[in-house]
This record gives C-alpha cells, sequence and structure tokens, in this order.
C-alpha cells in the first residue's frame, strides 16, 4: 500500500465542497490500494473520518494566516508550528513511511513543505477555494509562491488556476486542474413533468454562510411569488447565517413558504424535491458541486455568474446565469424556467450530457489515482 499523510490546520471548520471532495478522494483511493492518515485540527475532518474508522490524528500548527489577527499572531506562532510539523511529518516518515503529502489548508502549505521534502516526500496542494483577499492580498503569498515552484498544484477549476498563475505568479507547469466529479449512480435522474404540474418548488443546497448569497434568494423568491403564488423555497443545509435568514424570511412574509430542512448527510433524495435549482453565491464560488449534482438529477439550474459555475453552465444551453447579488436577475430566471417548460426539457438534456462527459466521478478518480501514484 501507498501511505499518503493529509493534512489540514483551517482558520475555520465547516462542512462544505472541499470537505466532500476529500472524503471522496480517500474513500475510492482506498479502494485502489492506498492508505490514508489525517493529521490536523479541522474539526470536521477529524469527526467524519473517525466516524468511517479511519486512521486521523488531531494536531497543533497554529491558526490558520488568513485573517489580520492570526497573520498578527504569526510572527509567534509560526516557529513553534514549524517544529510541531516537523516533528509531526518525521514521525510518519518512519513510523509508516508516507512519501506523499497532501495539504489542504495555507498553514501546511507554507510551512510544511521544506520539512516535507527534507524527510523524502513528495508535496501536493489542493486548491478548493478561488484566490480572494485570504490569498491575493495575504503578505505570505510571496512565500506561498515561492513554495509552489516545488509541488504539485490541484485546482478544482480553471478560474483558480488562471488566478494562481497571473496574480499570485505560479509557474504554469506546477499546476494540473482536476475537476470535481459526481458518482452519477447515486443521483437518479428525475422524470421531468413540468407540463402538468401545479408547483414549483425552488431547491437550494448550500451552507447558510454570508458568500452563498442565501438573502438574495428569499427576495427573489418574495418577487417570483407575486406571479407564481405558488412558488415555494427548500433550503437544505445550515451555518451561522441561520438565525439571521429566519428573522428575514418573517419579514418578507415568507414564513409559510420555505422549508429549513438542515445538513443532510446525504443530499440526493432531496433534489427529486426541487422543480429548480439555484445556487445564489455572491463572494465566490471555485466551483459548485451542488450544480453538478442538481443537473444529474434532471433539475433546472441557476447559478451566479461567479467563479468557477460559467466552466459548468453555458447559459441559456444547460442551465441559466445570473448576476452575483442581484435579486431582480434571479427571479427572472426562475420565471424565464417556469414560463419556458419545453426549453427547459432540452436544457435539462444538455445539462445531464455535460456532467456525464466532463465531471463523472469515474474521470476524476482515474486522474487522481494518476497523480498520487506517480
Amino acid at each position: 500500500m501507498r501511505p499518503i499523510l493529509i493534512l489540514k490546520f483551517p482558520y475555520s471548520s465547516l462542512f462544505g465542497g472541499g470537505e466532500r471532495h476529500t472524503l471522496m478522494i480517500v474513500e475510492a483511493m482506498q479502494k485502489k490500494g492506498l492508505s490514508f492518515f489525517f493529521a490536523g485540527s479541522c474539526r470536521v475532518l477529524l469527526k467524519e473520518f473517525r466516524a468511517r474508522r479511519w486512521l486521523a490524528m488531531r494536531w497543533w500548527a497554529g491558526p490558520e494566516p488568513v485573517s489580520r489577527w492570526t497573520l498578527l499572531l504569526w510572527p509567534f506562532t509560526a516557529p513553534l508550528a514549524g517544529l510541531s510539523l516537523l516533528g509531526l511529518l518525521l514521525w510518519y516518515r518512519l513510523r509508516h513511511g508516507v512519501r506523499t503529502l497532501y495539504c489542504l489548508s495555507l498553514t501546511e502549505k507554507i510551512l510544511g513543505t521544506i520539512p516535507a521534502r527534507l524527510c523524502g516526500m513528495r508535496v501536493i496542494w489542493i486548491e478548493h477555494v478561488t484566490c480572494e483577499r485570504w490569498l491575493s492580498q495575504n503578505p505570505l503569498r510571496w512565500w506561498y509562491a515561492r513554495m509552489a515552484r516545488l509541488v504539485n498544484i490541484v485546482p478544482v477549476s480553471h478560474v483558480i488556476a488562471t488566478q494562481l498563475q497571473d496574480d499570485i505568479h505560479v509557474p504554469a507547469e506546477r499546476i494540473q486542474v482536476i475537476y470535481t466529479g459526481i458518482n452519477l449512480k447515486q443521483f437518479v435522474r428525475k422524470d421531468y413533468d413540468w407540463e402538468k404540474s401545479a408547483r414549483y418548488n425552488i431547491g437550494c443546497v448550500a451552507r447558510l454562510e454570508k458568500e452563498k448569497g442565501i438573502e438574495y434568494l428569499l427576495h427573489a423568491l418574495k418577487i417570483v411569488r407575486e406571479f407564481v403564488p405558488f412558488a415555494r423555497l427548500i433550503i437544505v443545509g445550515e451555518g451561522s447565517e441561520r438565525k439571521k435568514l429566519t428573522w428575514l424570511t418573517e419579514r418578507l412574509d415568507l414564513k409559510e413558504h420555505v422549508q429549513w430542512i438542515g445538513r443532510q448527510r446525504d443530499v440526493a433524495p432531496w433534489y427529486h424535491y426541487f422543480d429548480a435549482y439555484v445556487l445564489p453565491s455572491v463572494t465566490r464560488e471555485s466551483f459548485g458541486i451542488t450544480i453538478l449534482e442538481a443537473m444529474a438529477s434532471g433539475i433546472p439550474v441557476i447559478a451566479s455568474r461567479i467563479g468557477g459555475t460559467g466552466e459548468i453552465i453555458t447559459h441559456g444551453v444547460n442551465g441559466r446565469l445570473a448576476q452575483p447579488g442581484n435579486s431582480q436577475d434571479l427571479a427572472d430566471q426562475l420565471l424565464w424556467l417556469y414560463n419556458n417548460r419545453s426549453a427547459v426539457r432540452t436544457m435539462v438534456d444538455a445539462a445531464y450530457d455535460r456532467v456525464a462527459h466532463d465531471f463523472s466521478e469515474v474521470r476524476m478518480m482515474q486522474q487522481f489515482y494518476a497523480l498520487l501514484v506517480h
């Protein structure tokens, strides 16, 4: 077996696309004979690894330097964190024969790369999010760029790859884009029959955080209901904005028309309750795995024209794109779907074909396996 060590020391621990992606990789690669260890301070991954009885260990390496206060602390915590990582890497190299380091957060990328290389390890960085202020305006970005010359970097979309090259000056030869894929067998395609339907359930699967723009979707629902009085919204997910969003729902007089499902371990069945799917992100969306899931489930999709969503959706062909933070545009797109049902059927077919051809889990795992056993 080829042992691989995954590290993550995040600024905050939330269950999102990056965490789901990591779990998918580990589960699939273990079936191909690779073995994995996890060490870090990410509560989500520690919990998920332990629940699956995968090897995981809590470890300290200081706060991730992506905010003002953690950057101020960095000169004091970095020396100890560096020694901590060196000891951790030596232990896994000598005790378990680890030769590959799989990095998920900024901390181990800038502190652990040189120690890992000195230990004879190959280093892979995974980039799940676009290069916003956390990196593009980070004073440590110069060190990130220098360390990048020693590793293989895997962004999940071309928009991230372009930012790394243009804004951070990472050499193109160090970057290999591997699109996130999904298991099509987990998503049963809905028998789409809008022509006979007297309902309009709008769905969203997302963390309830500011960046996801759920407040704009609520305002859009208010507009849509002026023309489609039976329209309602189903939101699957949890997050820090929950109280604020429920308050907004009541203020908009939508309490009886919005259903809050909370986080679900298996989201696949929920797509069949939707007649349209919306991902209204406003600040970043590096890719959008739930877009793929909805498309694979036979649901027409609307997403913000932001980040990597344009690499999945061609507006008017396999989905609709709306301006970020624009409730009126979201409402217009939702009303277009409702009023153009025959065109939507063609769009849904094109969306499924796109996912099956370019975003299957099989394709993603073939690329990751080739990368990890190289």
